[in-house]
C-alpha cells in the first residue's frame, strides 16, 4: 500500500503516525472506548519496531504520543501545516473514516477496500455524495449514530439516513438539540432520552488537531535511498515486494509532480 500510494502520489513530503499501548484521553472520558475490541494478536507488537526500521530506510518521519490515538496525530499535523494562505496538496492514508472530518478543499483520504489493493480518494465531493452531508457535518453524524467499532455508543434508533437527513437541516448536534420541539413525533423522543449521550460521544469522536508535536514542513521531506530500502525488505524475506522497488536513489518510476505555471503546489502523504 506504501509503495503503491507513493507512487501515484509522487510525493514531496511523507509522515506516519502510530498509537501506543498507553490509554487516551478517550479512555478518560468513557472507560469502555474500544473495550469489546479483541486483544491483538501477540505477534503484533513485536514487528512494530522492524515497520519502523523500514520507515528509517525510507526516510520517513514518524510520531506518536501517550495519551493520543494515530488519527489525533494526523489531525494535528494537518491543521499545523494548512494555514490560511497554504497551497499545500494533502492526502491522508487510512482505513479509519474517522479522519473523514478532516477533509477540505486541500486535505482529501484515499481509503484502502477491504482487499487492500483498490483504494477509493475522498475529498469534499465524494463525502457528500456517500453520506449527503458536508464534511464538517461527519462528527455530529458519528455522535448521532454511534460507532461498535469504537464502542462509541449513539442514539438508539437514529440510523445513518435519519442523522444525515437531521444534519442537513439542522447543521449541528447543538442546534438539533435546541430545535428538538420541531422534530417529528417519532424522533423526538429518541432525541430526548439520547441527548447526553450524543453529547458525549462528540468527545470521542472529534479528532485533537492541537497535539503537542513538534515538526516542520522540512522533517517531513520525502527523499528516500532505494538501496536502503531494497535491503530491509531483502532482510524481511518480502520477495514480491523488493521486486518492486527500483535501484538507486532517483527512482525512475517516481516522477515529480506537475508544478502550476504560478505557484507551486506541494504534497504530504499522511499514513
Amino acid at each position: 500500500m506504501l509503495l503503491k500510494a507513493i507512487n501515484e502520489v509522487s510525493p514531496r513530503y511523507v509522515a506516519c503516525a502510530f498509537d501506543t499501548h498507553a490509554p487516551t484521553f478517550r479512555h478518560v472520558e468513557f472507560e469502555k472506548y474500544k473495550a469489546q475490541r479483541a486483544a491483538p494478536p501477540p505477534d503484533l507488537y513485536p514487528q512494530l519496531p522492524k515497520v519502523k526500521k523500514v520507515l528509517d530506510a525510507f526516510g520517513i518521519k514518524y510520531f506518536e504520543k501517550e495519551g493520543y490515538e494515530a488519527d489525533d496525530l494526523i489531525a494535528t499535523i494537518v491543521s499545523k501545516l494548512q494555514t490560511p494562505n497554504s497551497k499545500l496538496q494533502t492526502i491522508i492514508l487510512s482505513g479509519d473514516r474517522d479522519v473523514l472530518q478532516l477533509v477540505n478543499g486541500n486535505i482529501k483520504v484515499q481509503m484502502p477496500g477491504w482487499n487492500l489493493k483498490e483504494t477509493t480518494l475522498y475529498g469534499a465531493k465524494e463525502v457528500r455524495e456517500k453520506y449527503g452531508l458536508e464534511t464538517h457535518h461527519m462528527v455530529d453524524y458519528k455522535s448521532l449514530i454511534g460507532d461498535p467499532s469504537d464502542n462509541v455508543p449513539g442514539i438508539t434508533g437514529i440510523g445513518p439516513k435519519t442523522a444525515s437527513m437531521l444534519l442537513q437541516k439542522y447543521h449541528t448536534l447543538e442546534n438539533l438539540f435546541d430545535h428538538i420541539s420541531e422534530t417529528s413525533d417519532s424522533i423526538r423522543p429518541k432525541l430526548e432520552a439520547g441527548k447526553d449521550l450524543a453529547l458525549a460521544a462528540k468527545k470521542l469522536v472529534e479528532l485533537d488537531r492541537n497535539v503537542d508535536l513538534l515538526l516542520t514542513i522540512d522533517d517531513l521531506r520525502f527523499d528516500p535511498d532505494w538501496d536502503r530500502v531494497r535491503a530491509e525488505y531483502e532482510e524481511l524475506g518480502f520477495k514480491s515486494i523488493v521486486a518492486k522497488i527500483p535501484s538507486g536513489k532517483e527512482p525512475e518510476v517516481m516522477e515529480e509532480p506537475k508544478k502550476p505555471k504560478d505557484k507551486e503546489t506541494n504534497q504530504l502523504e499522511l499514513i
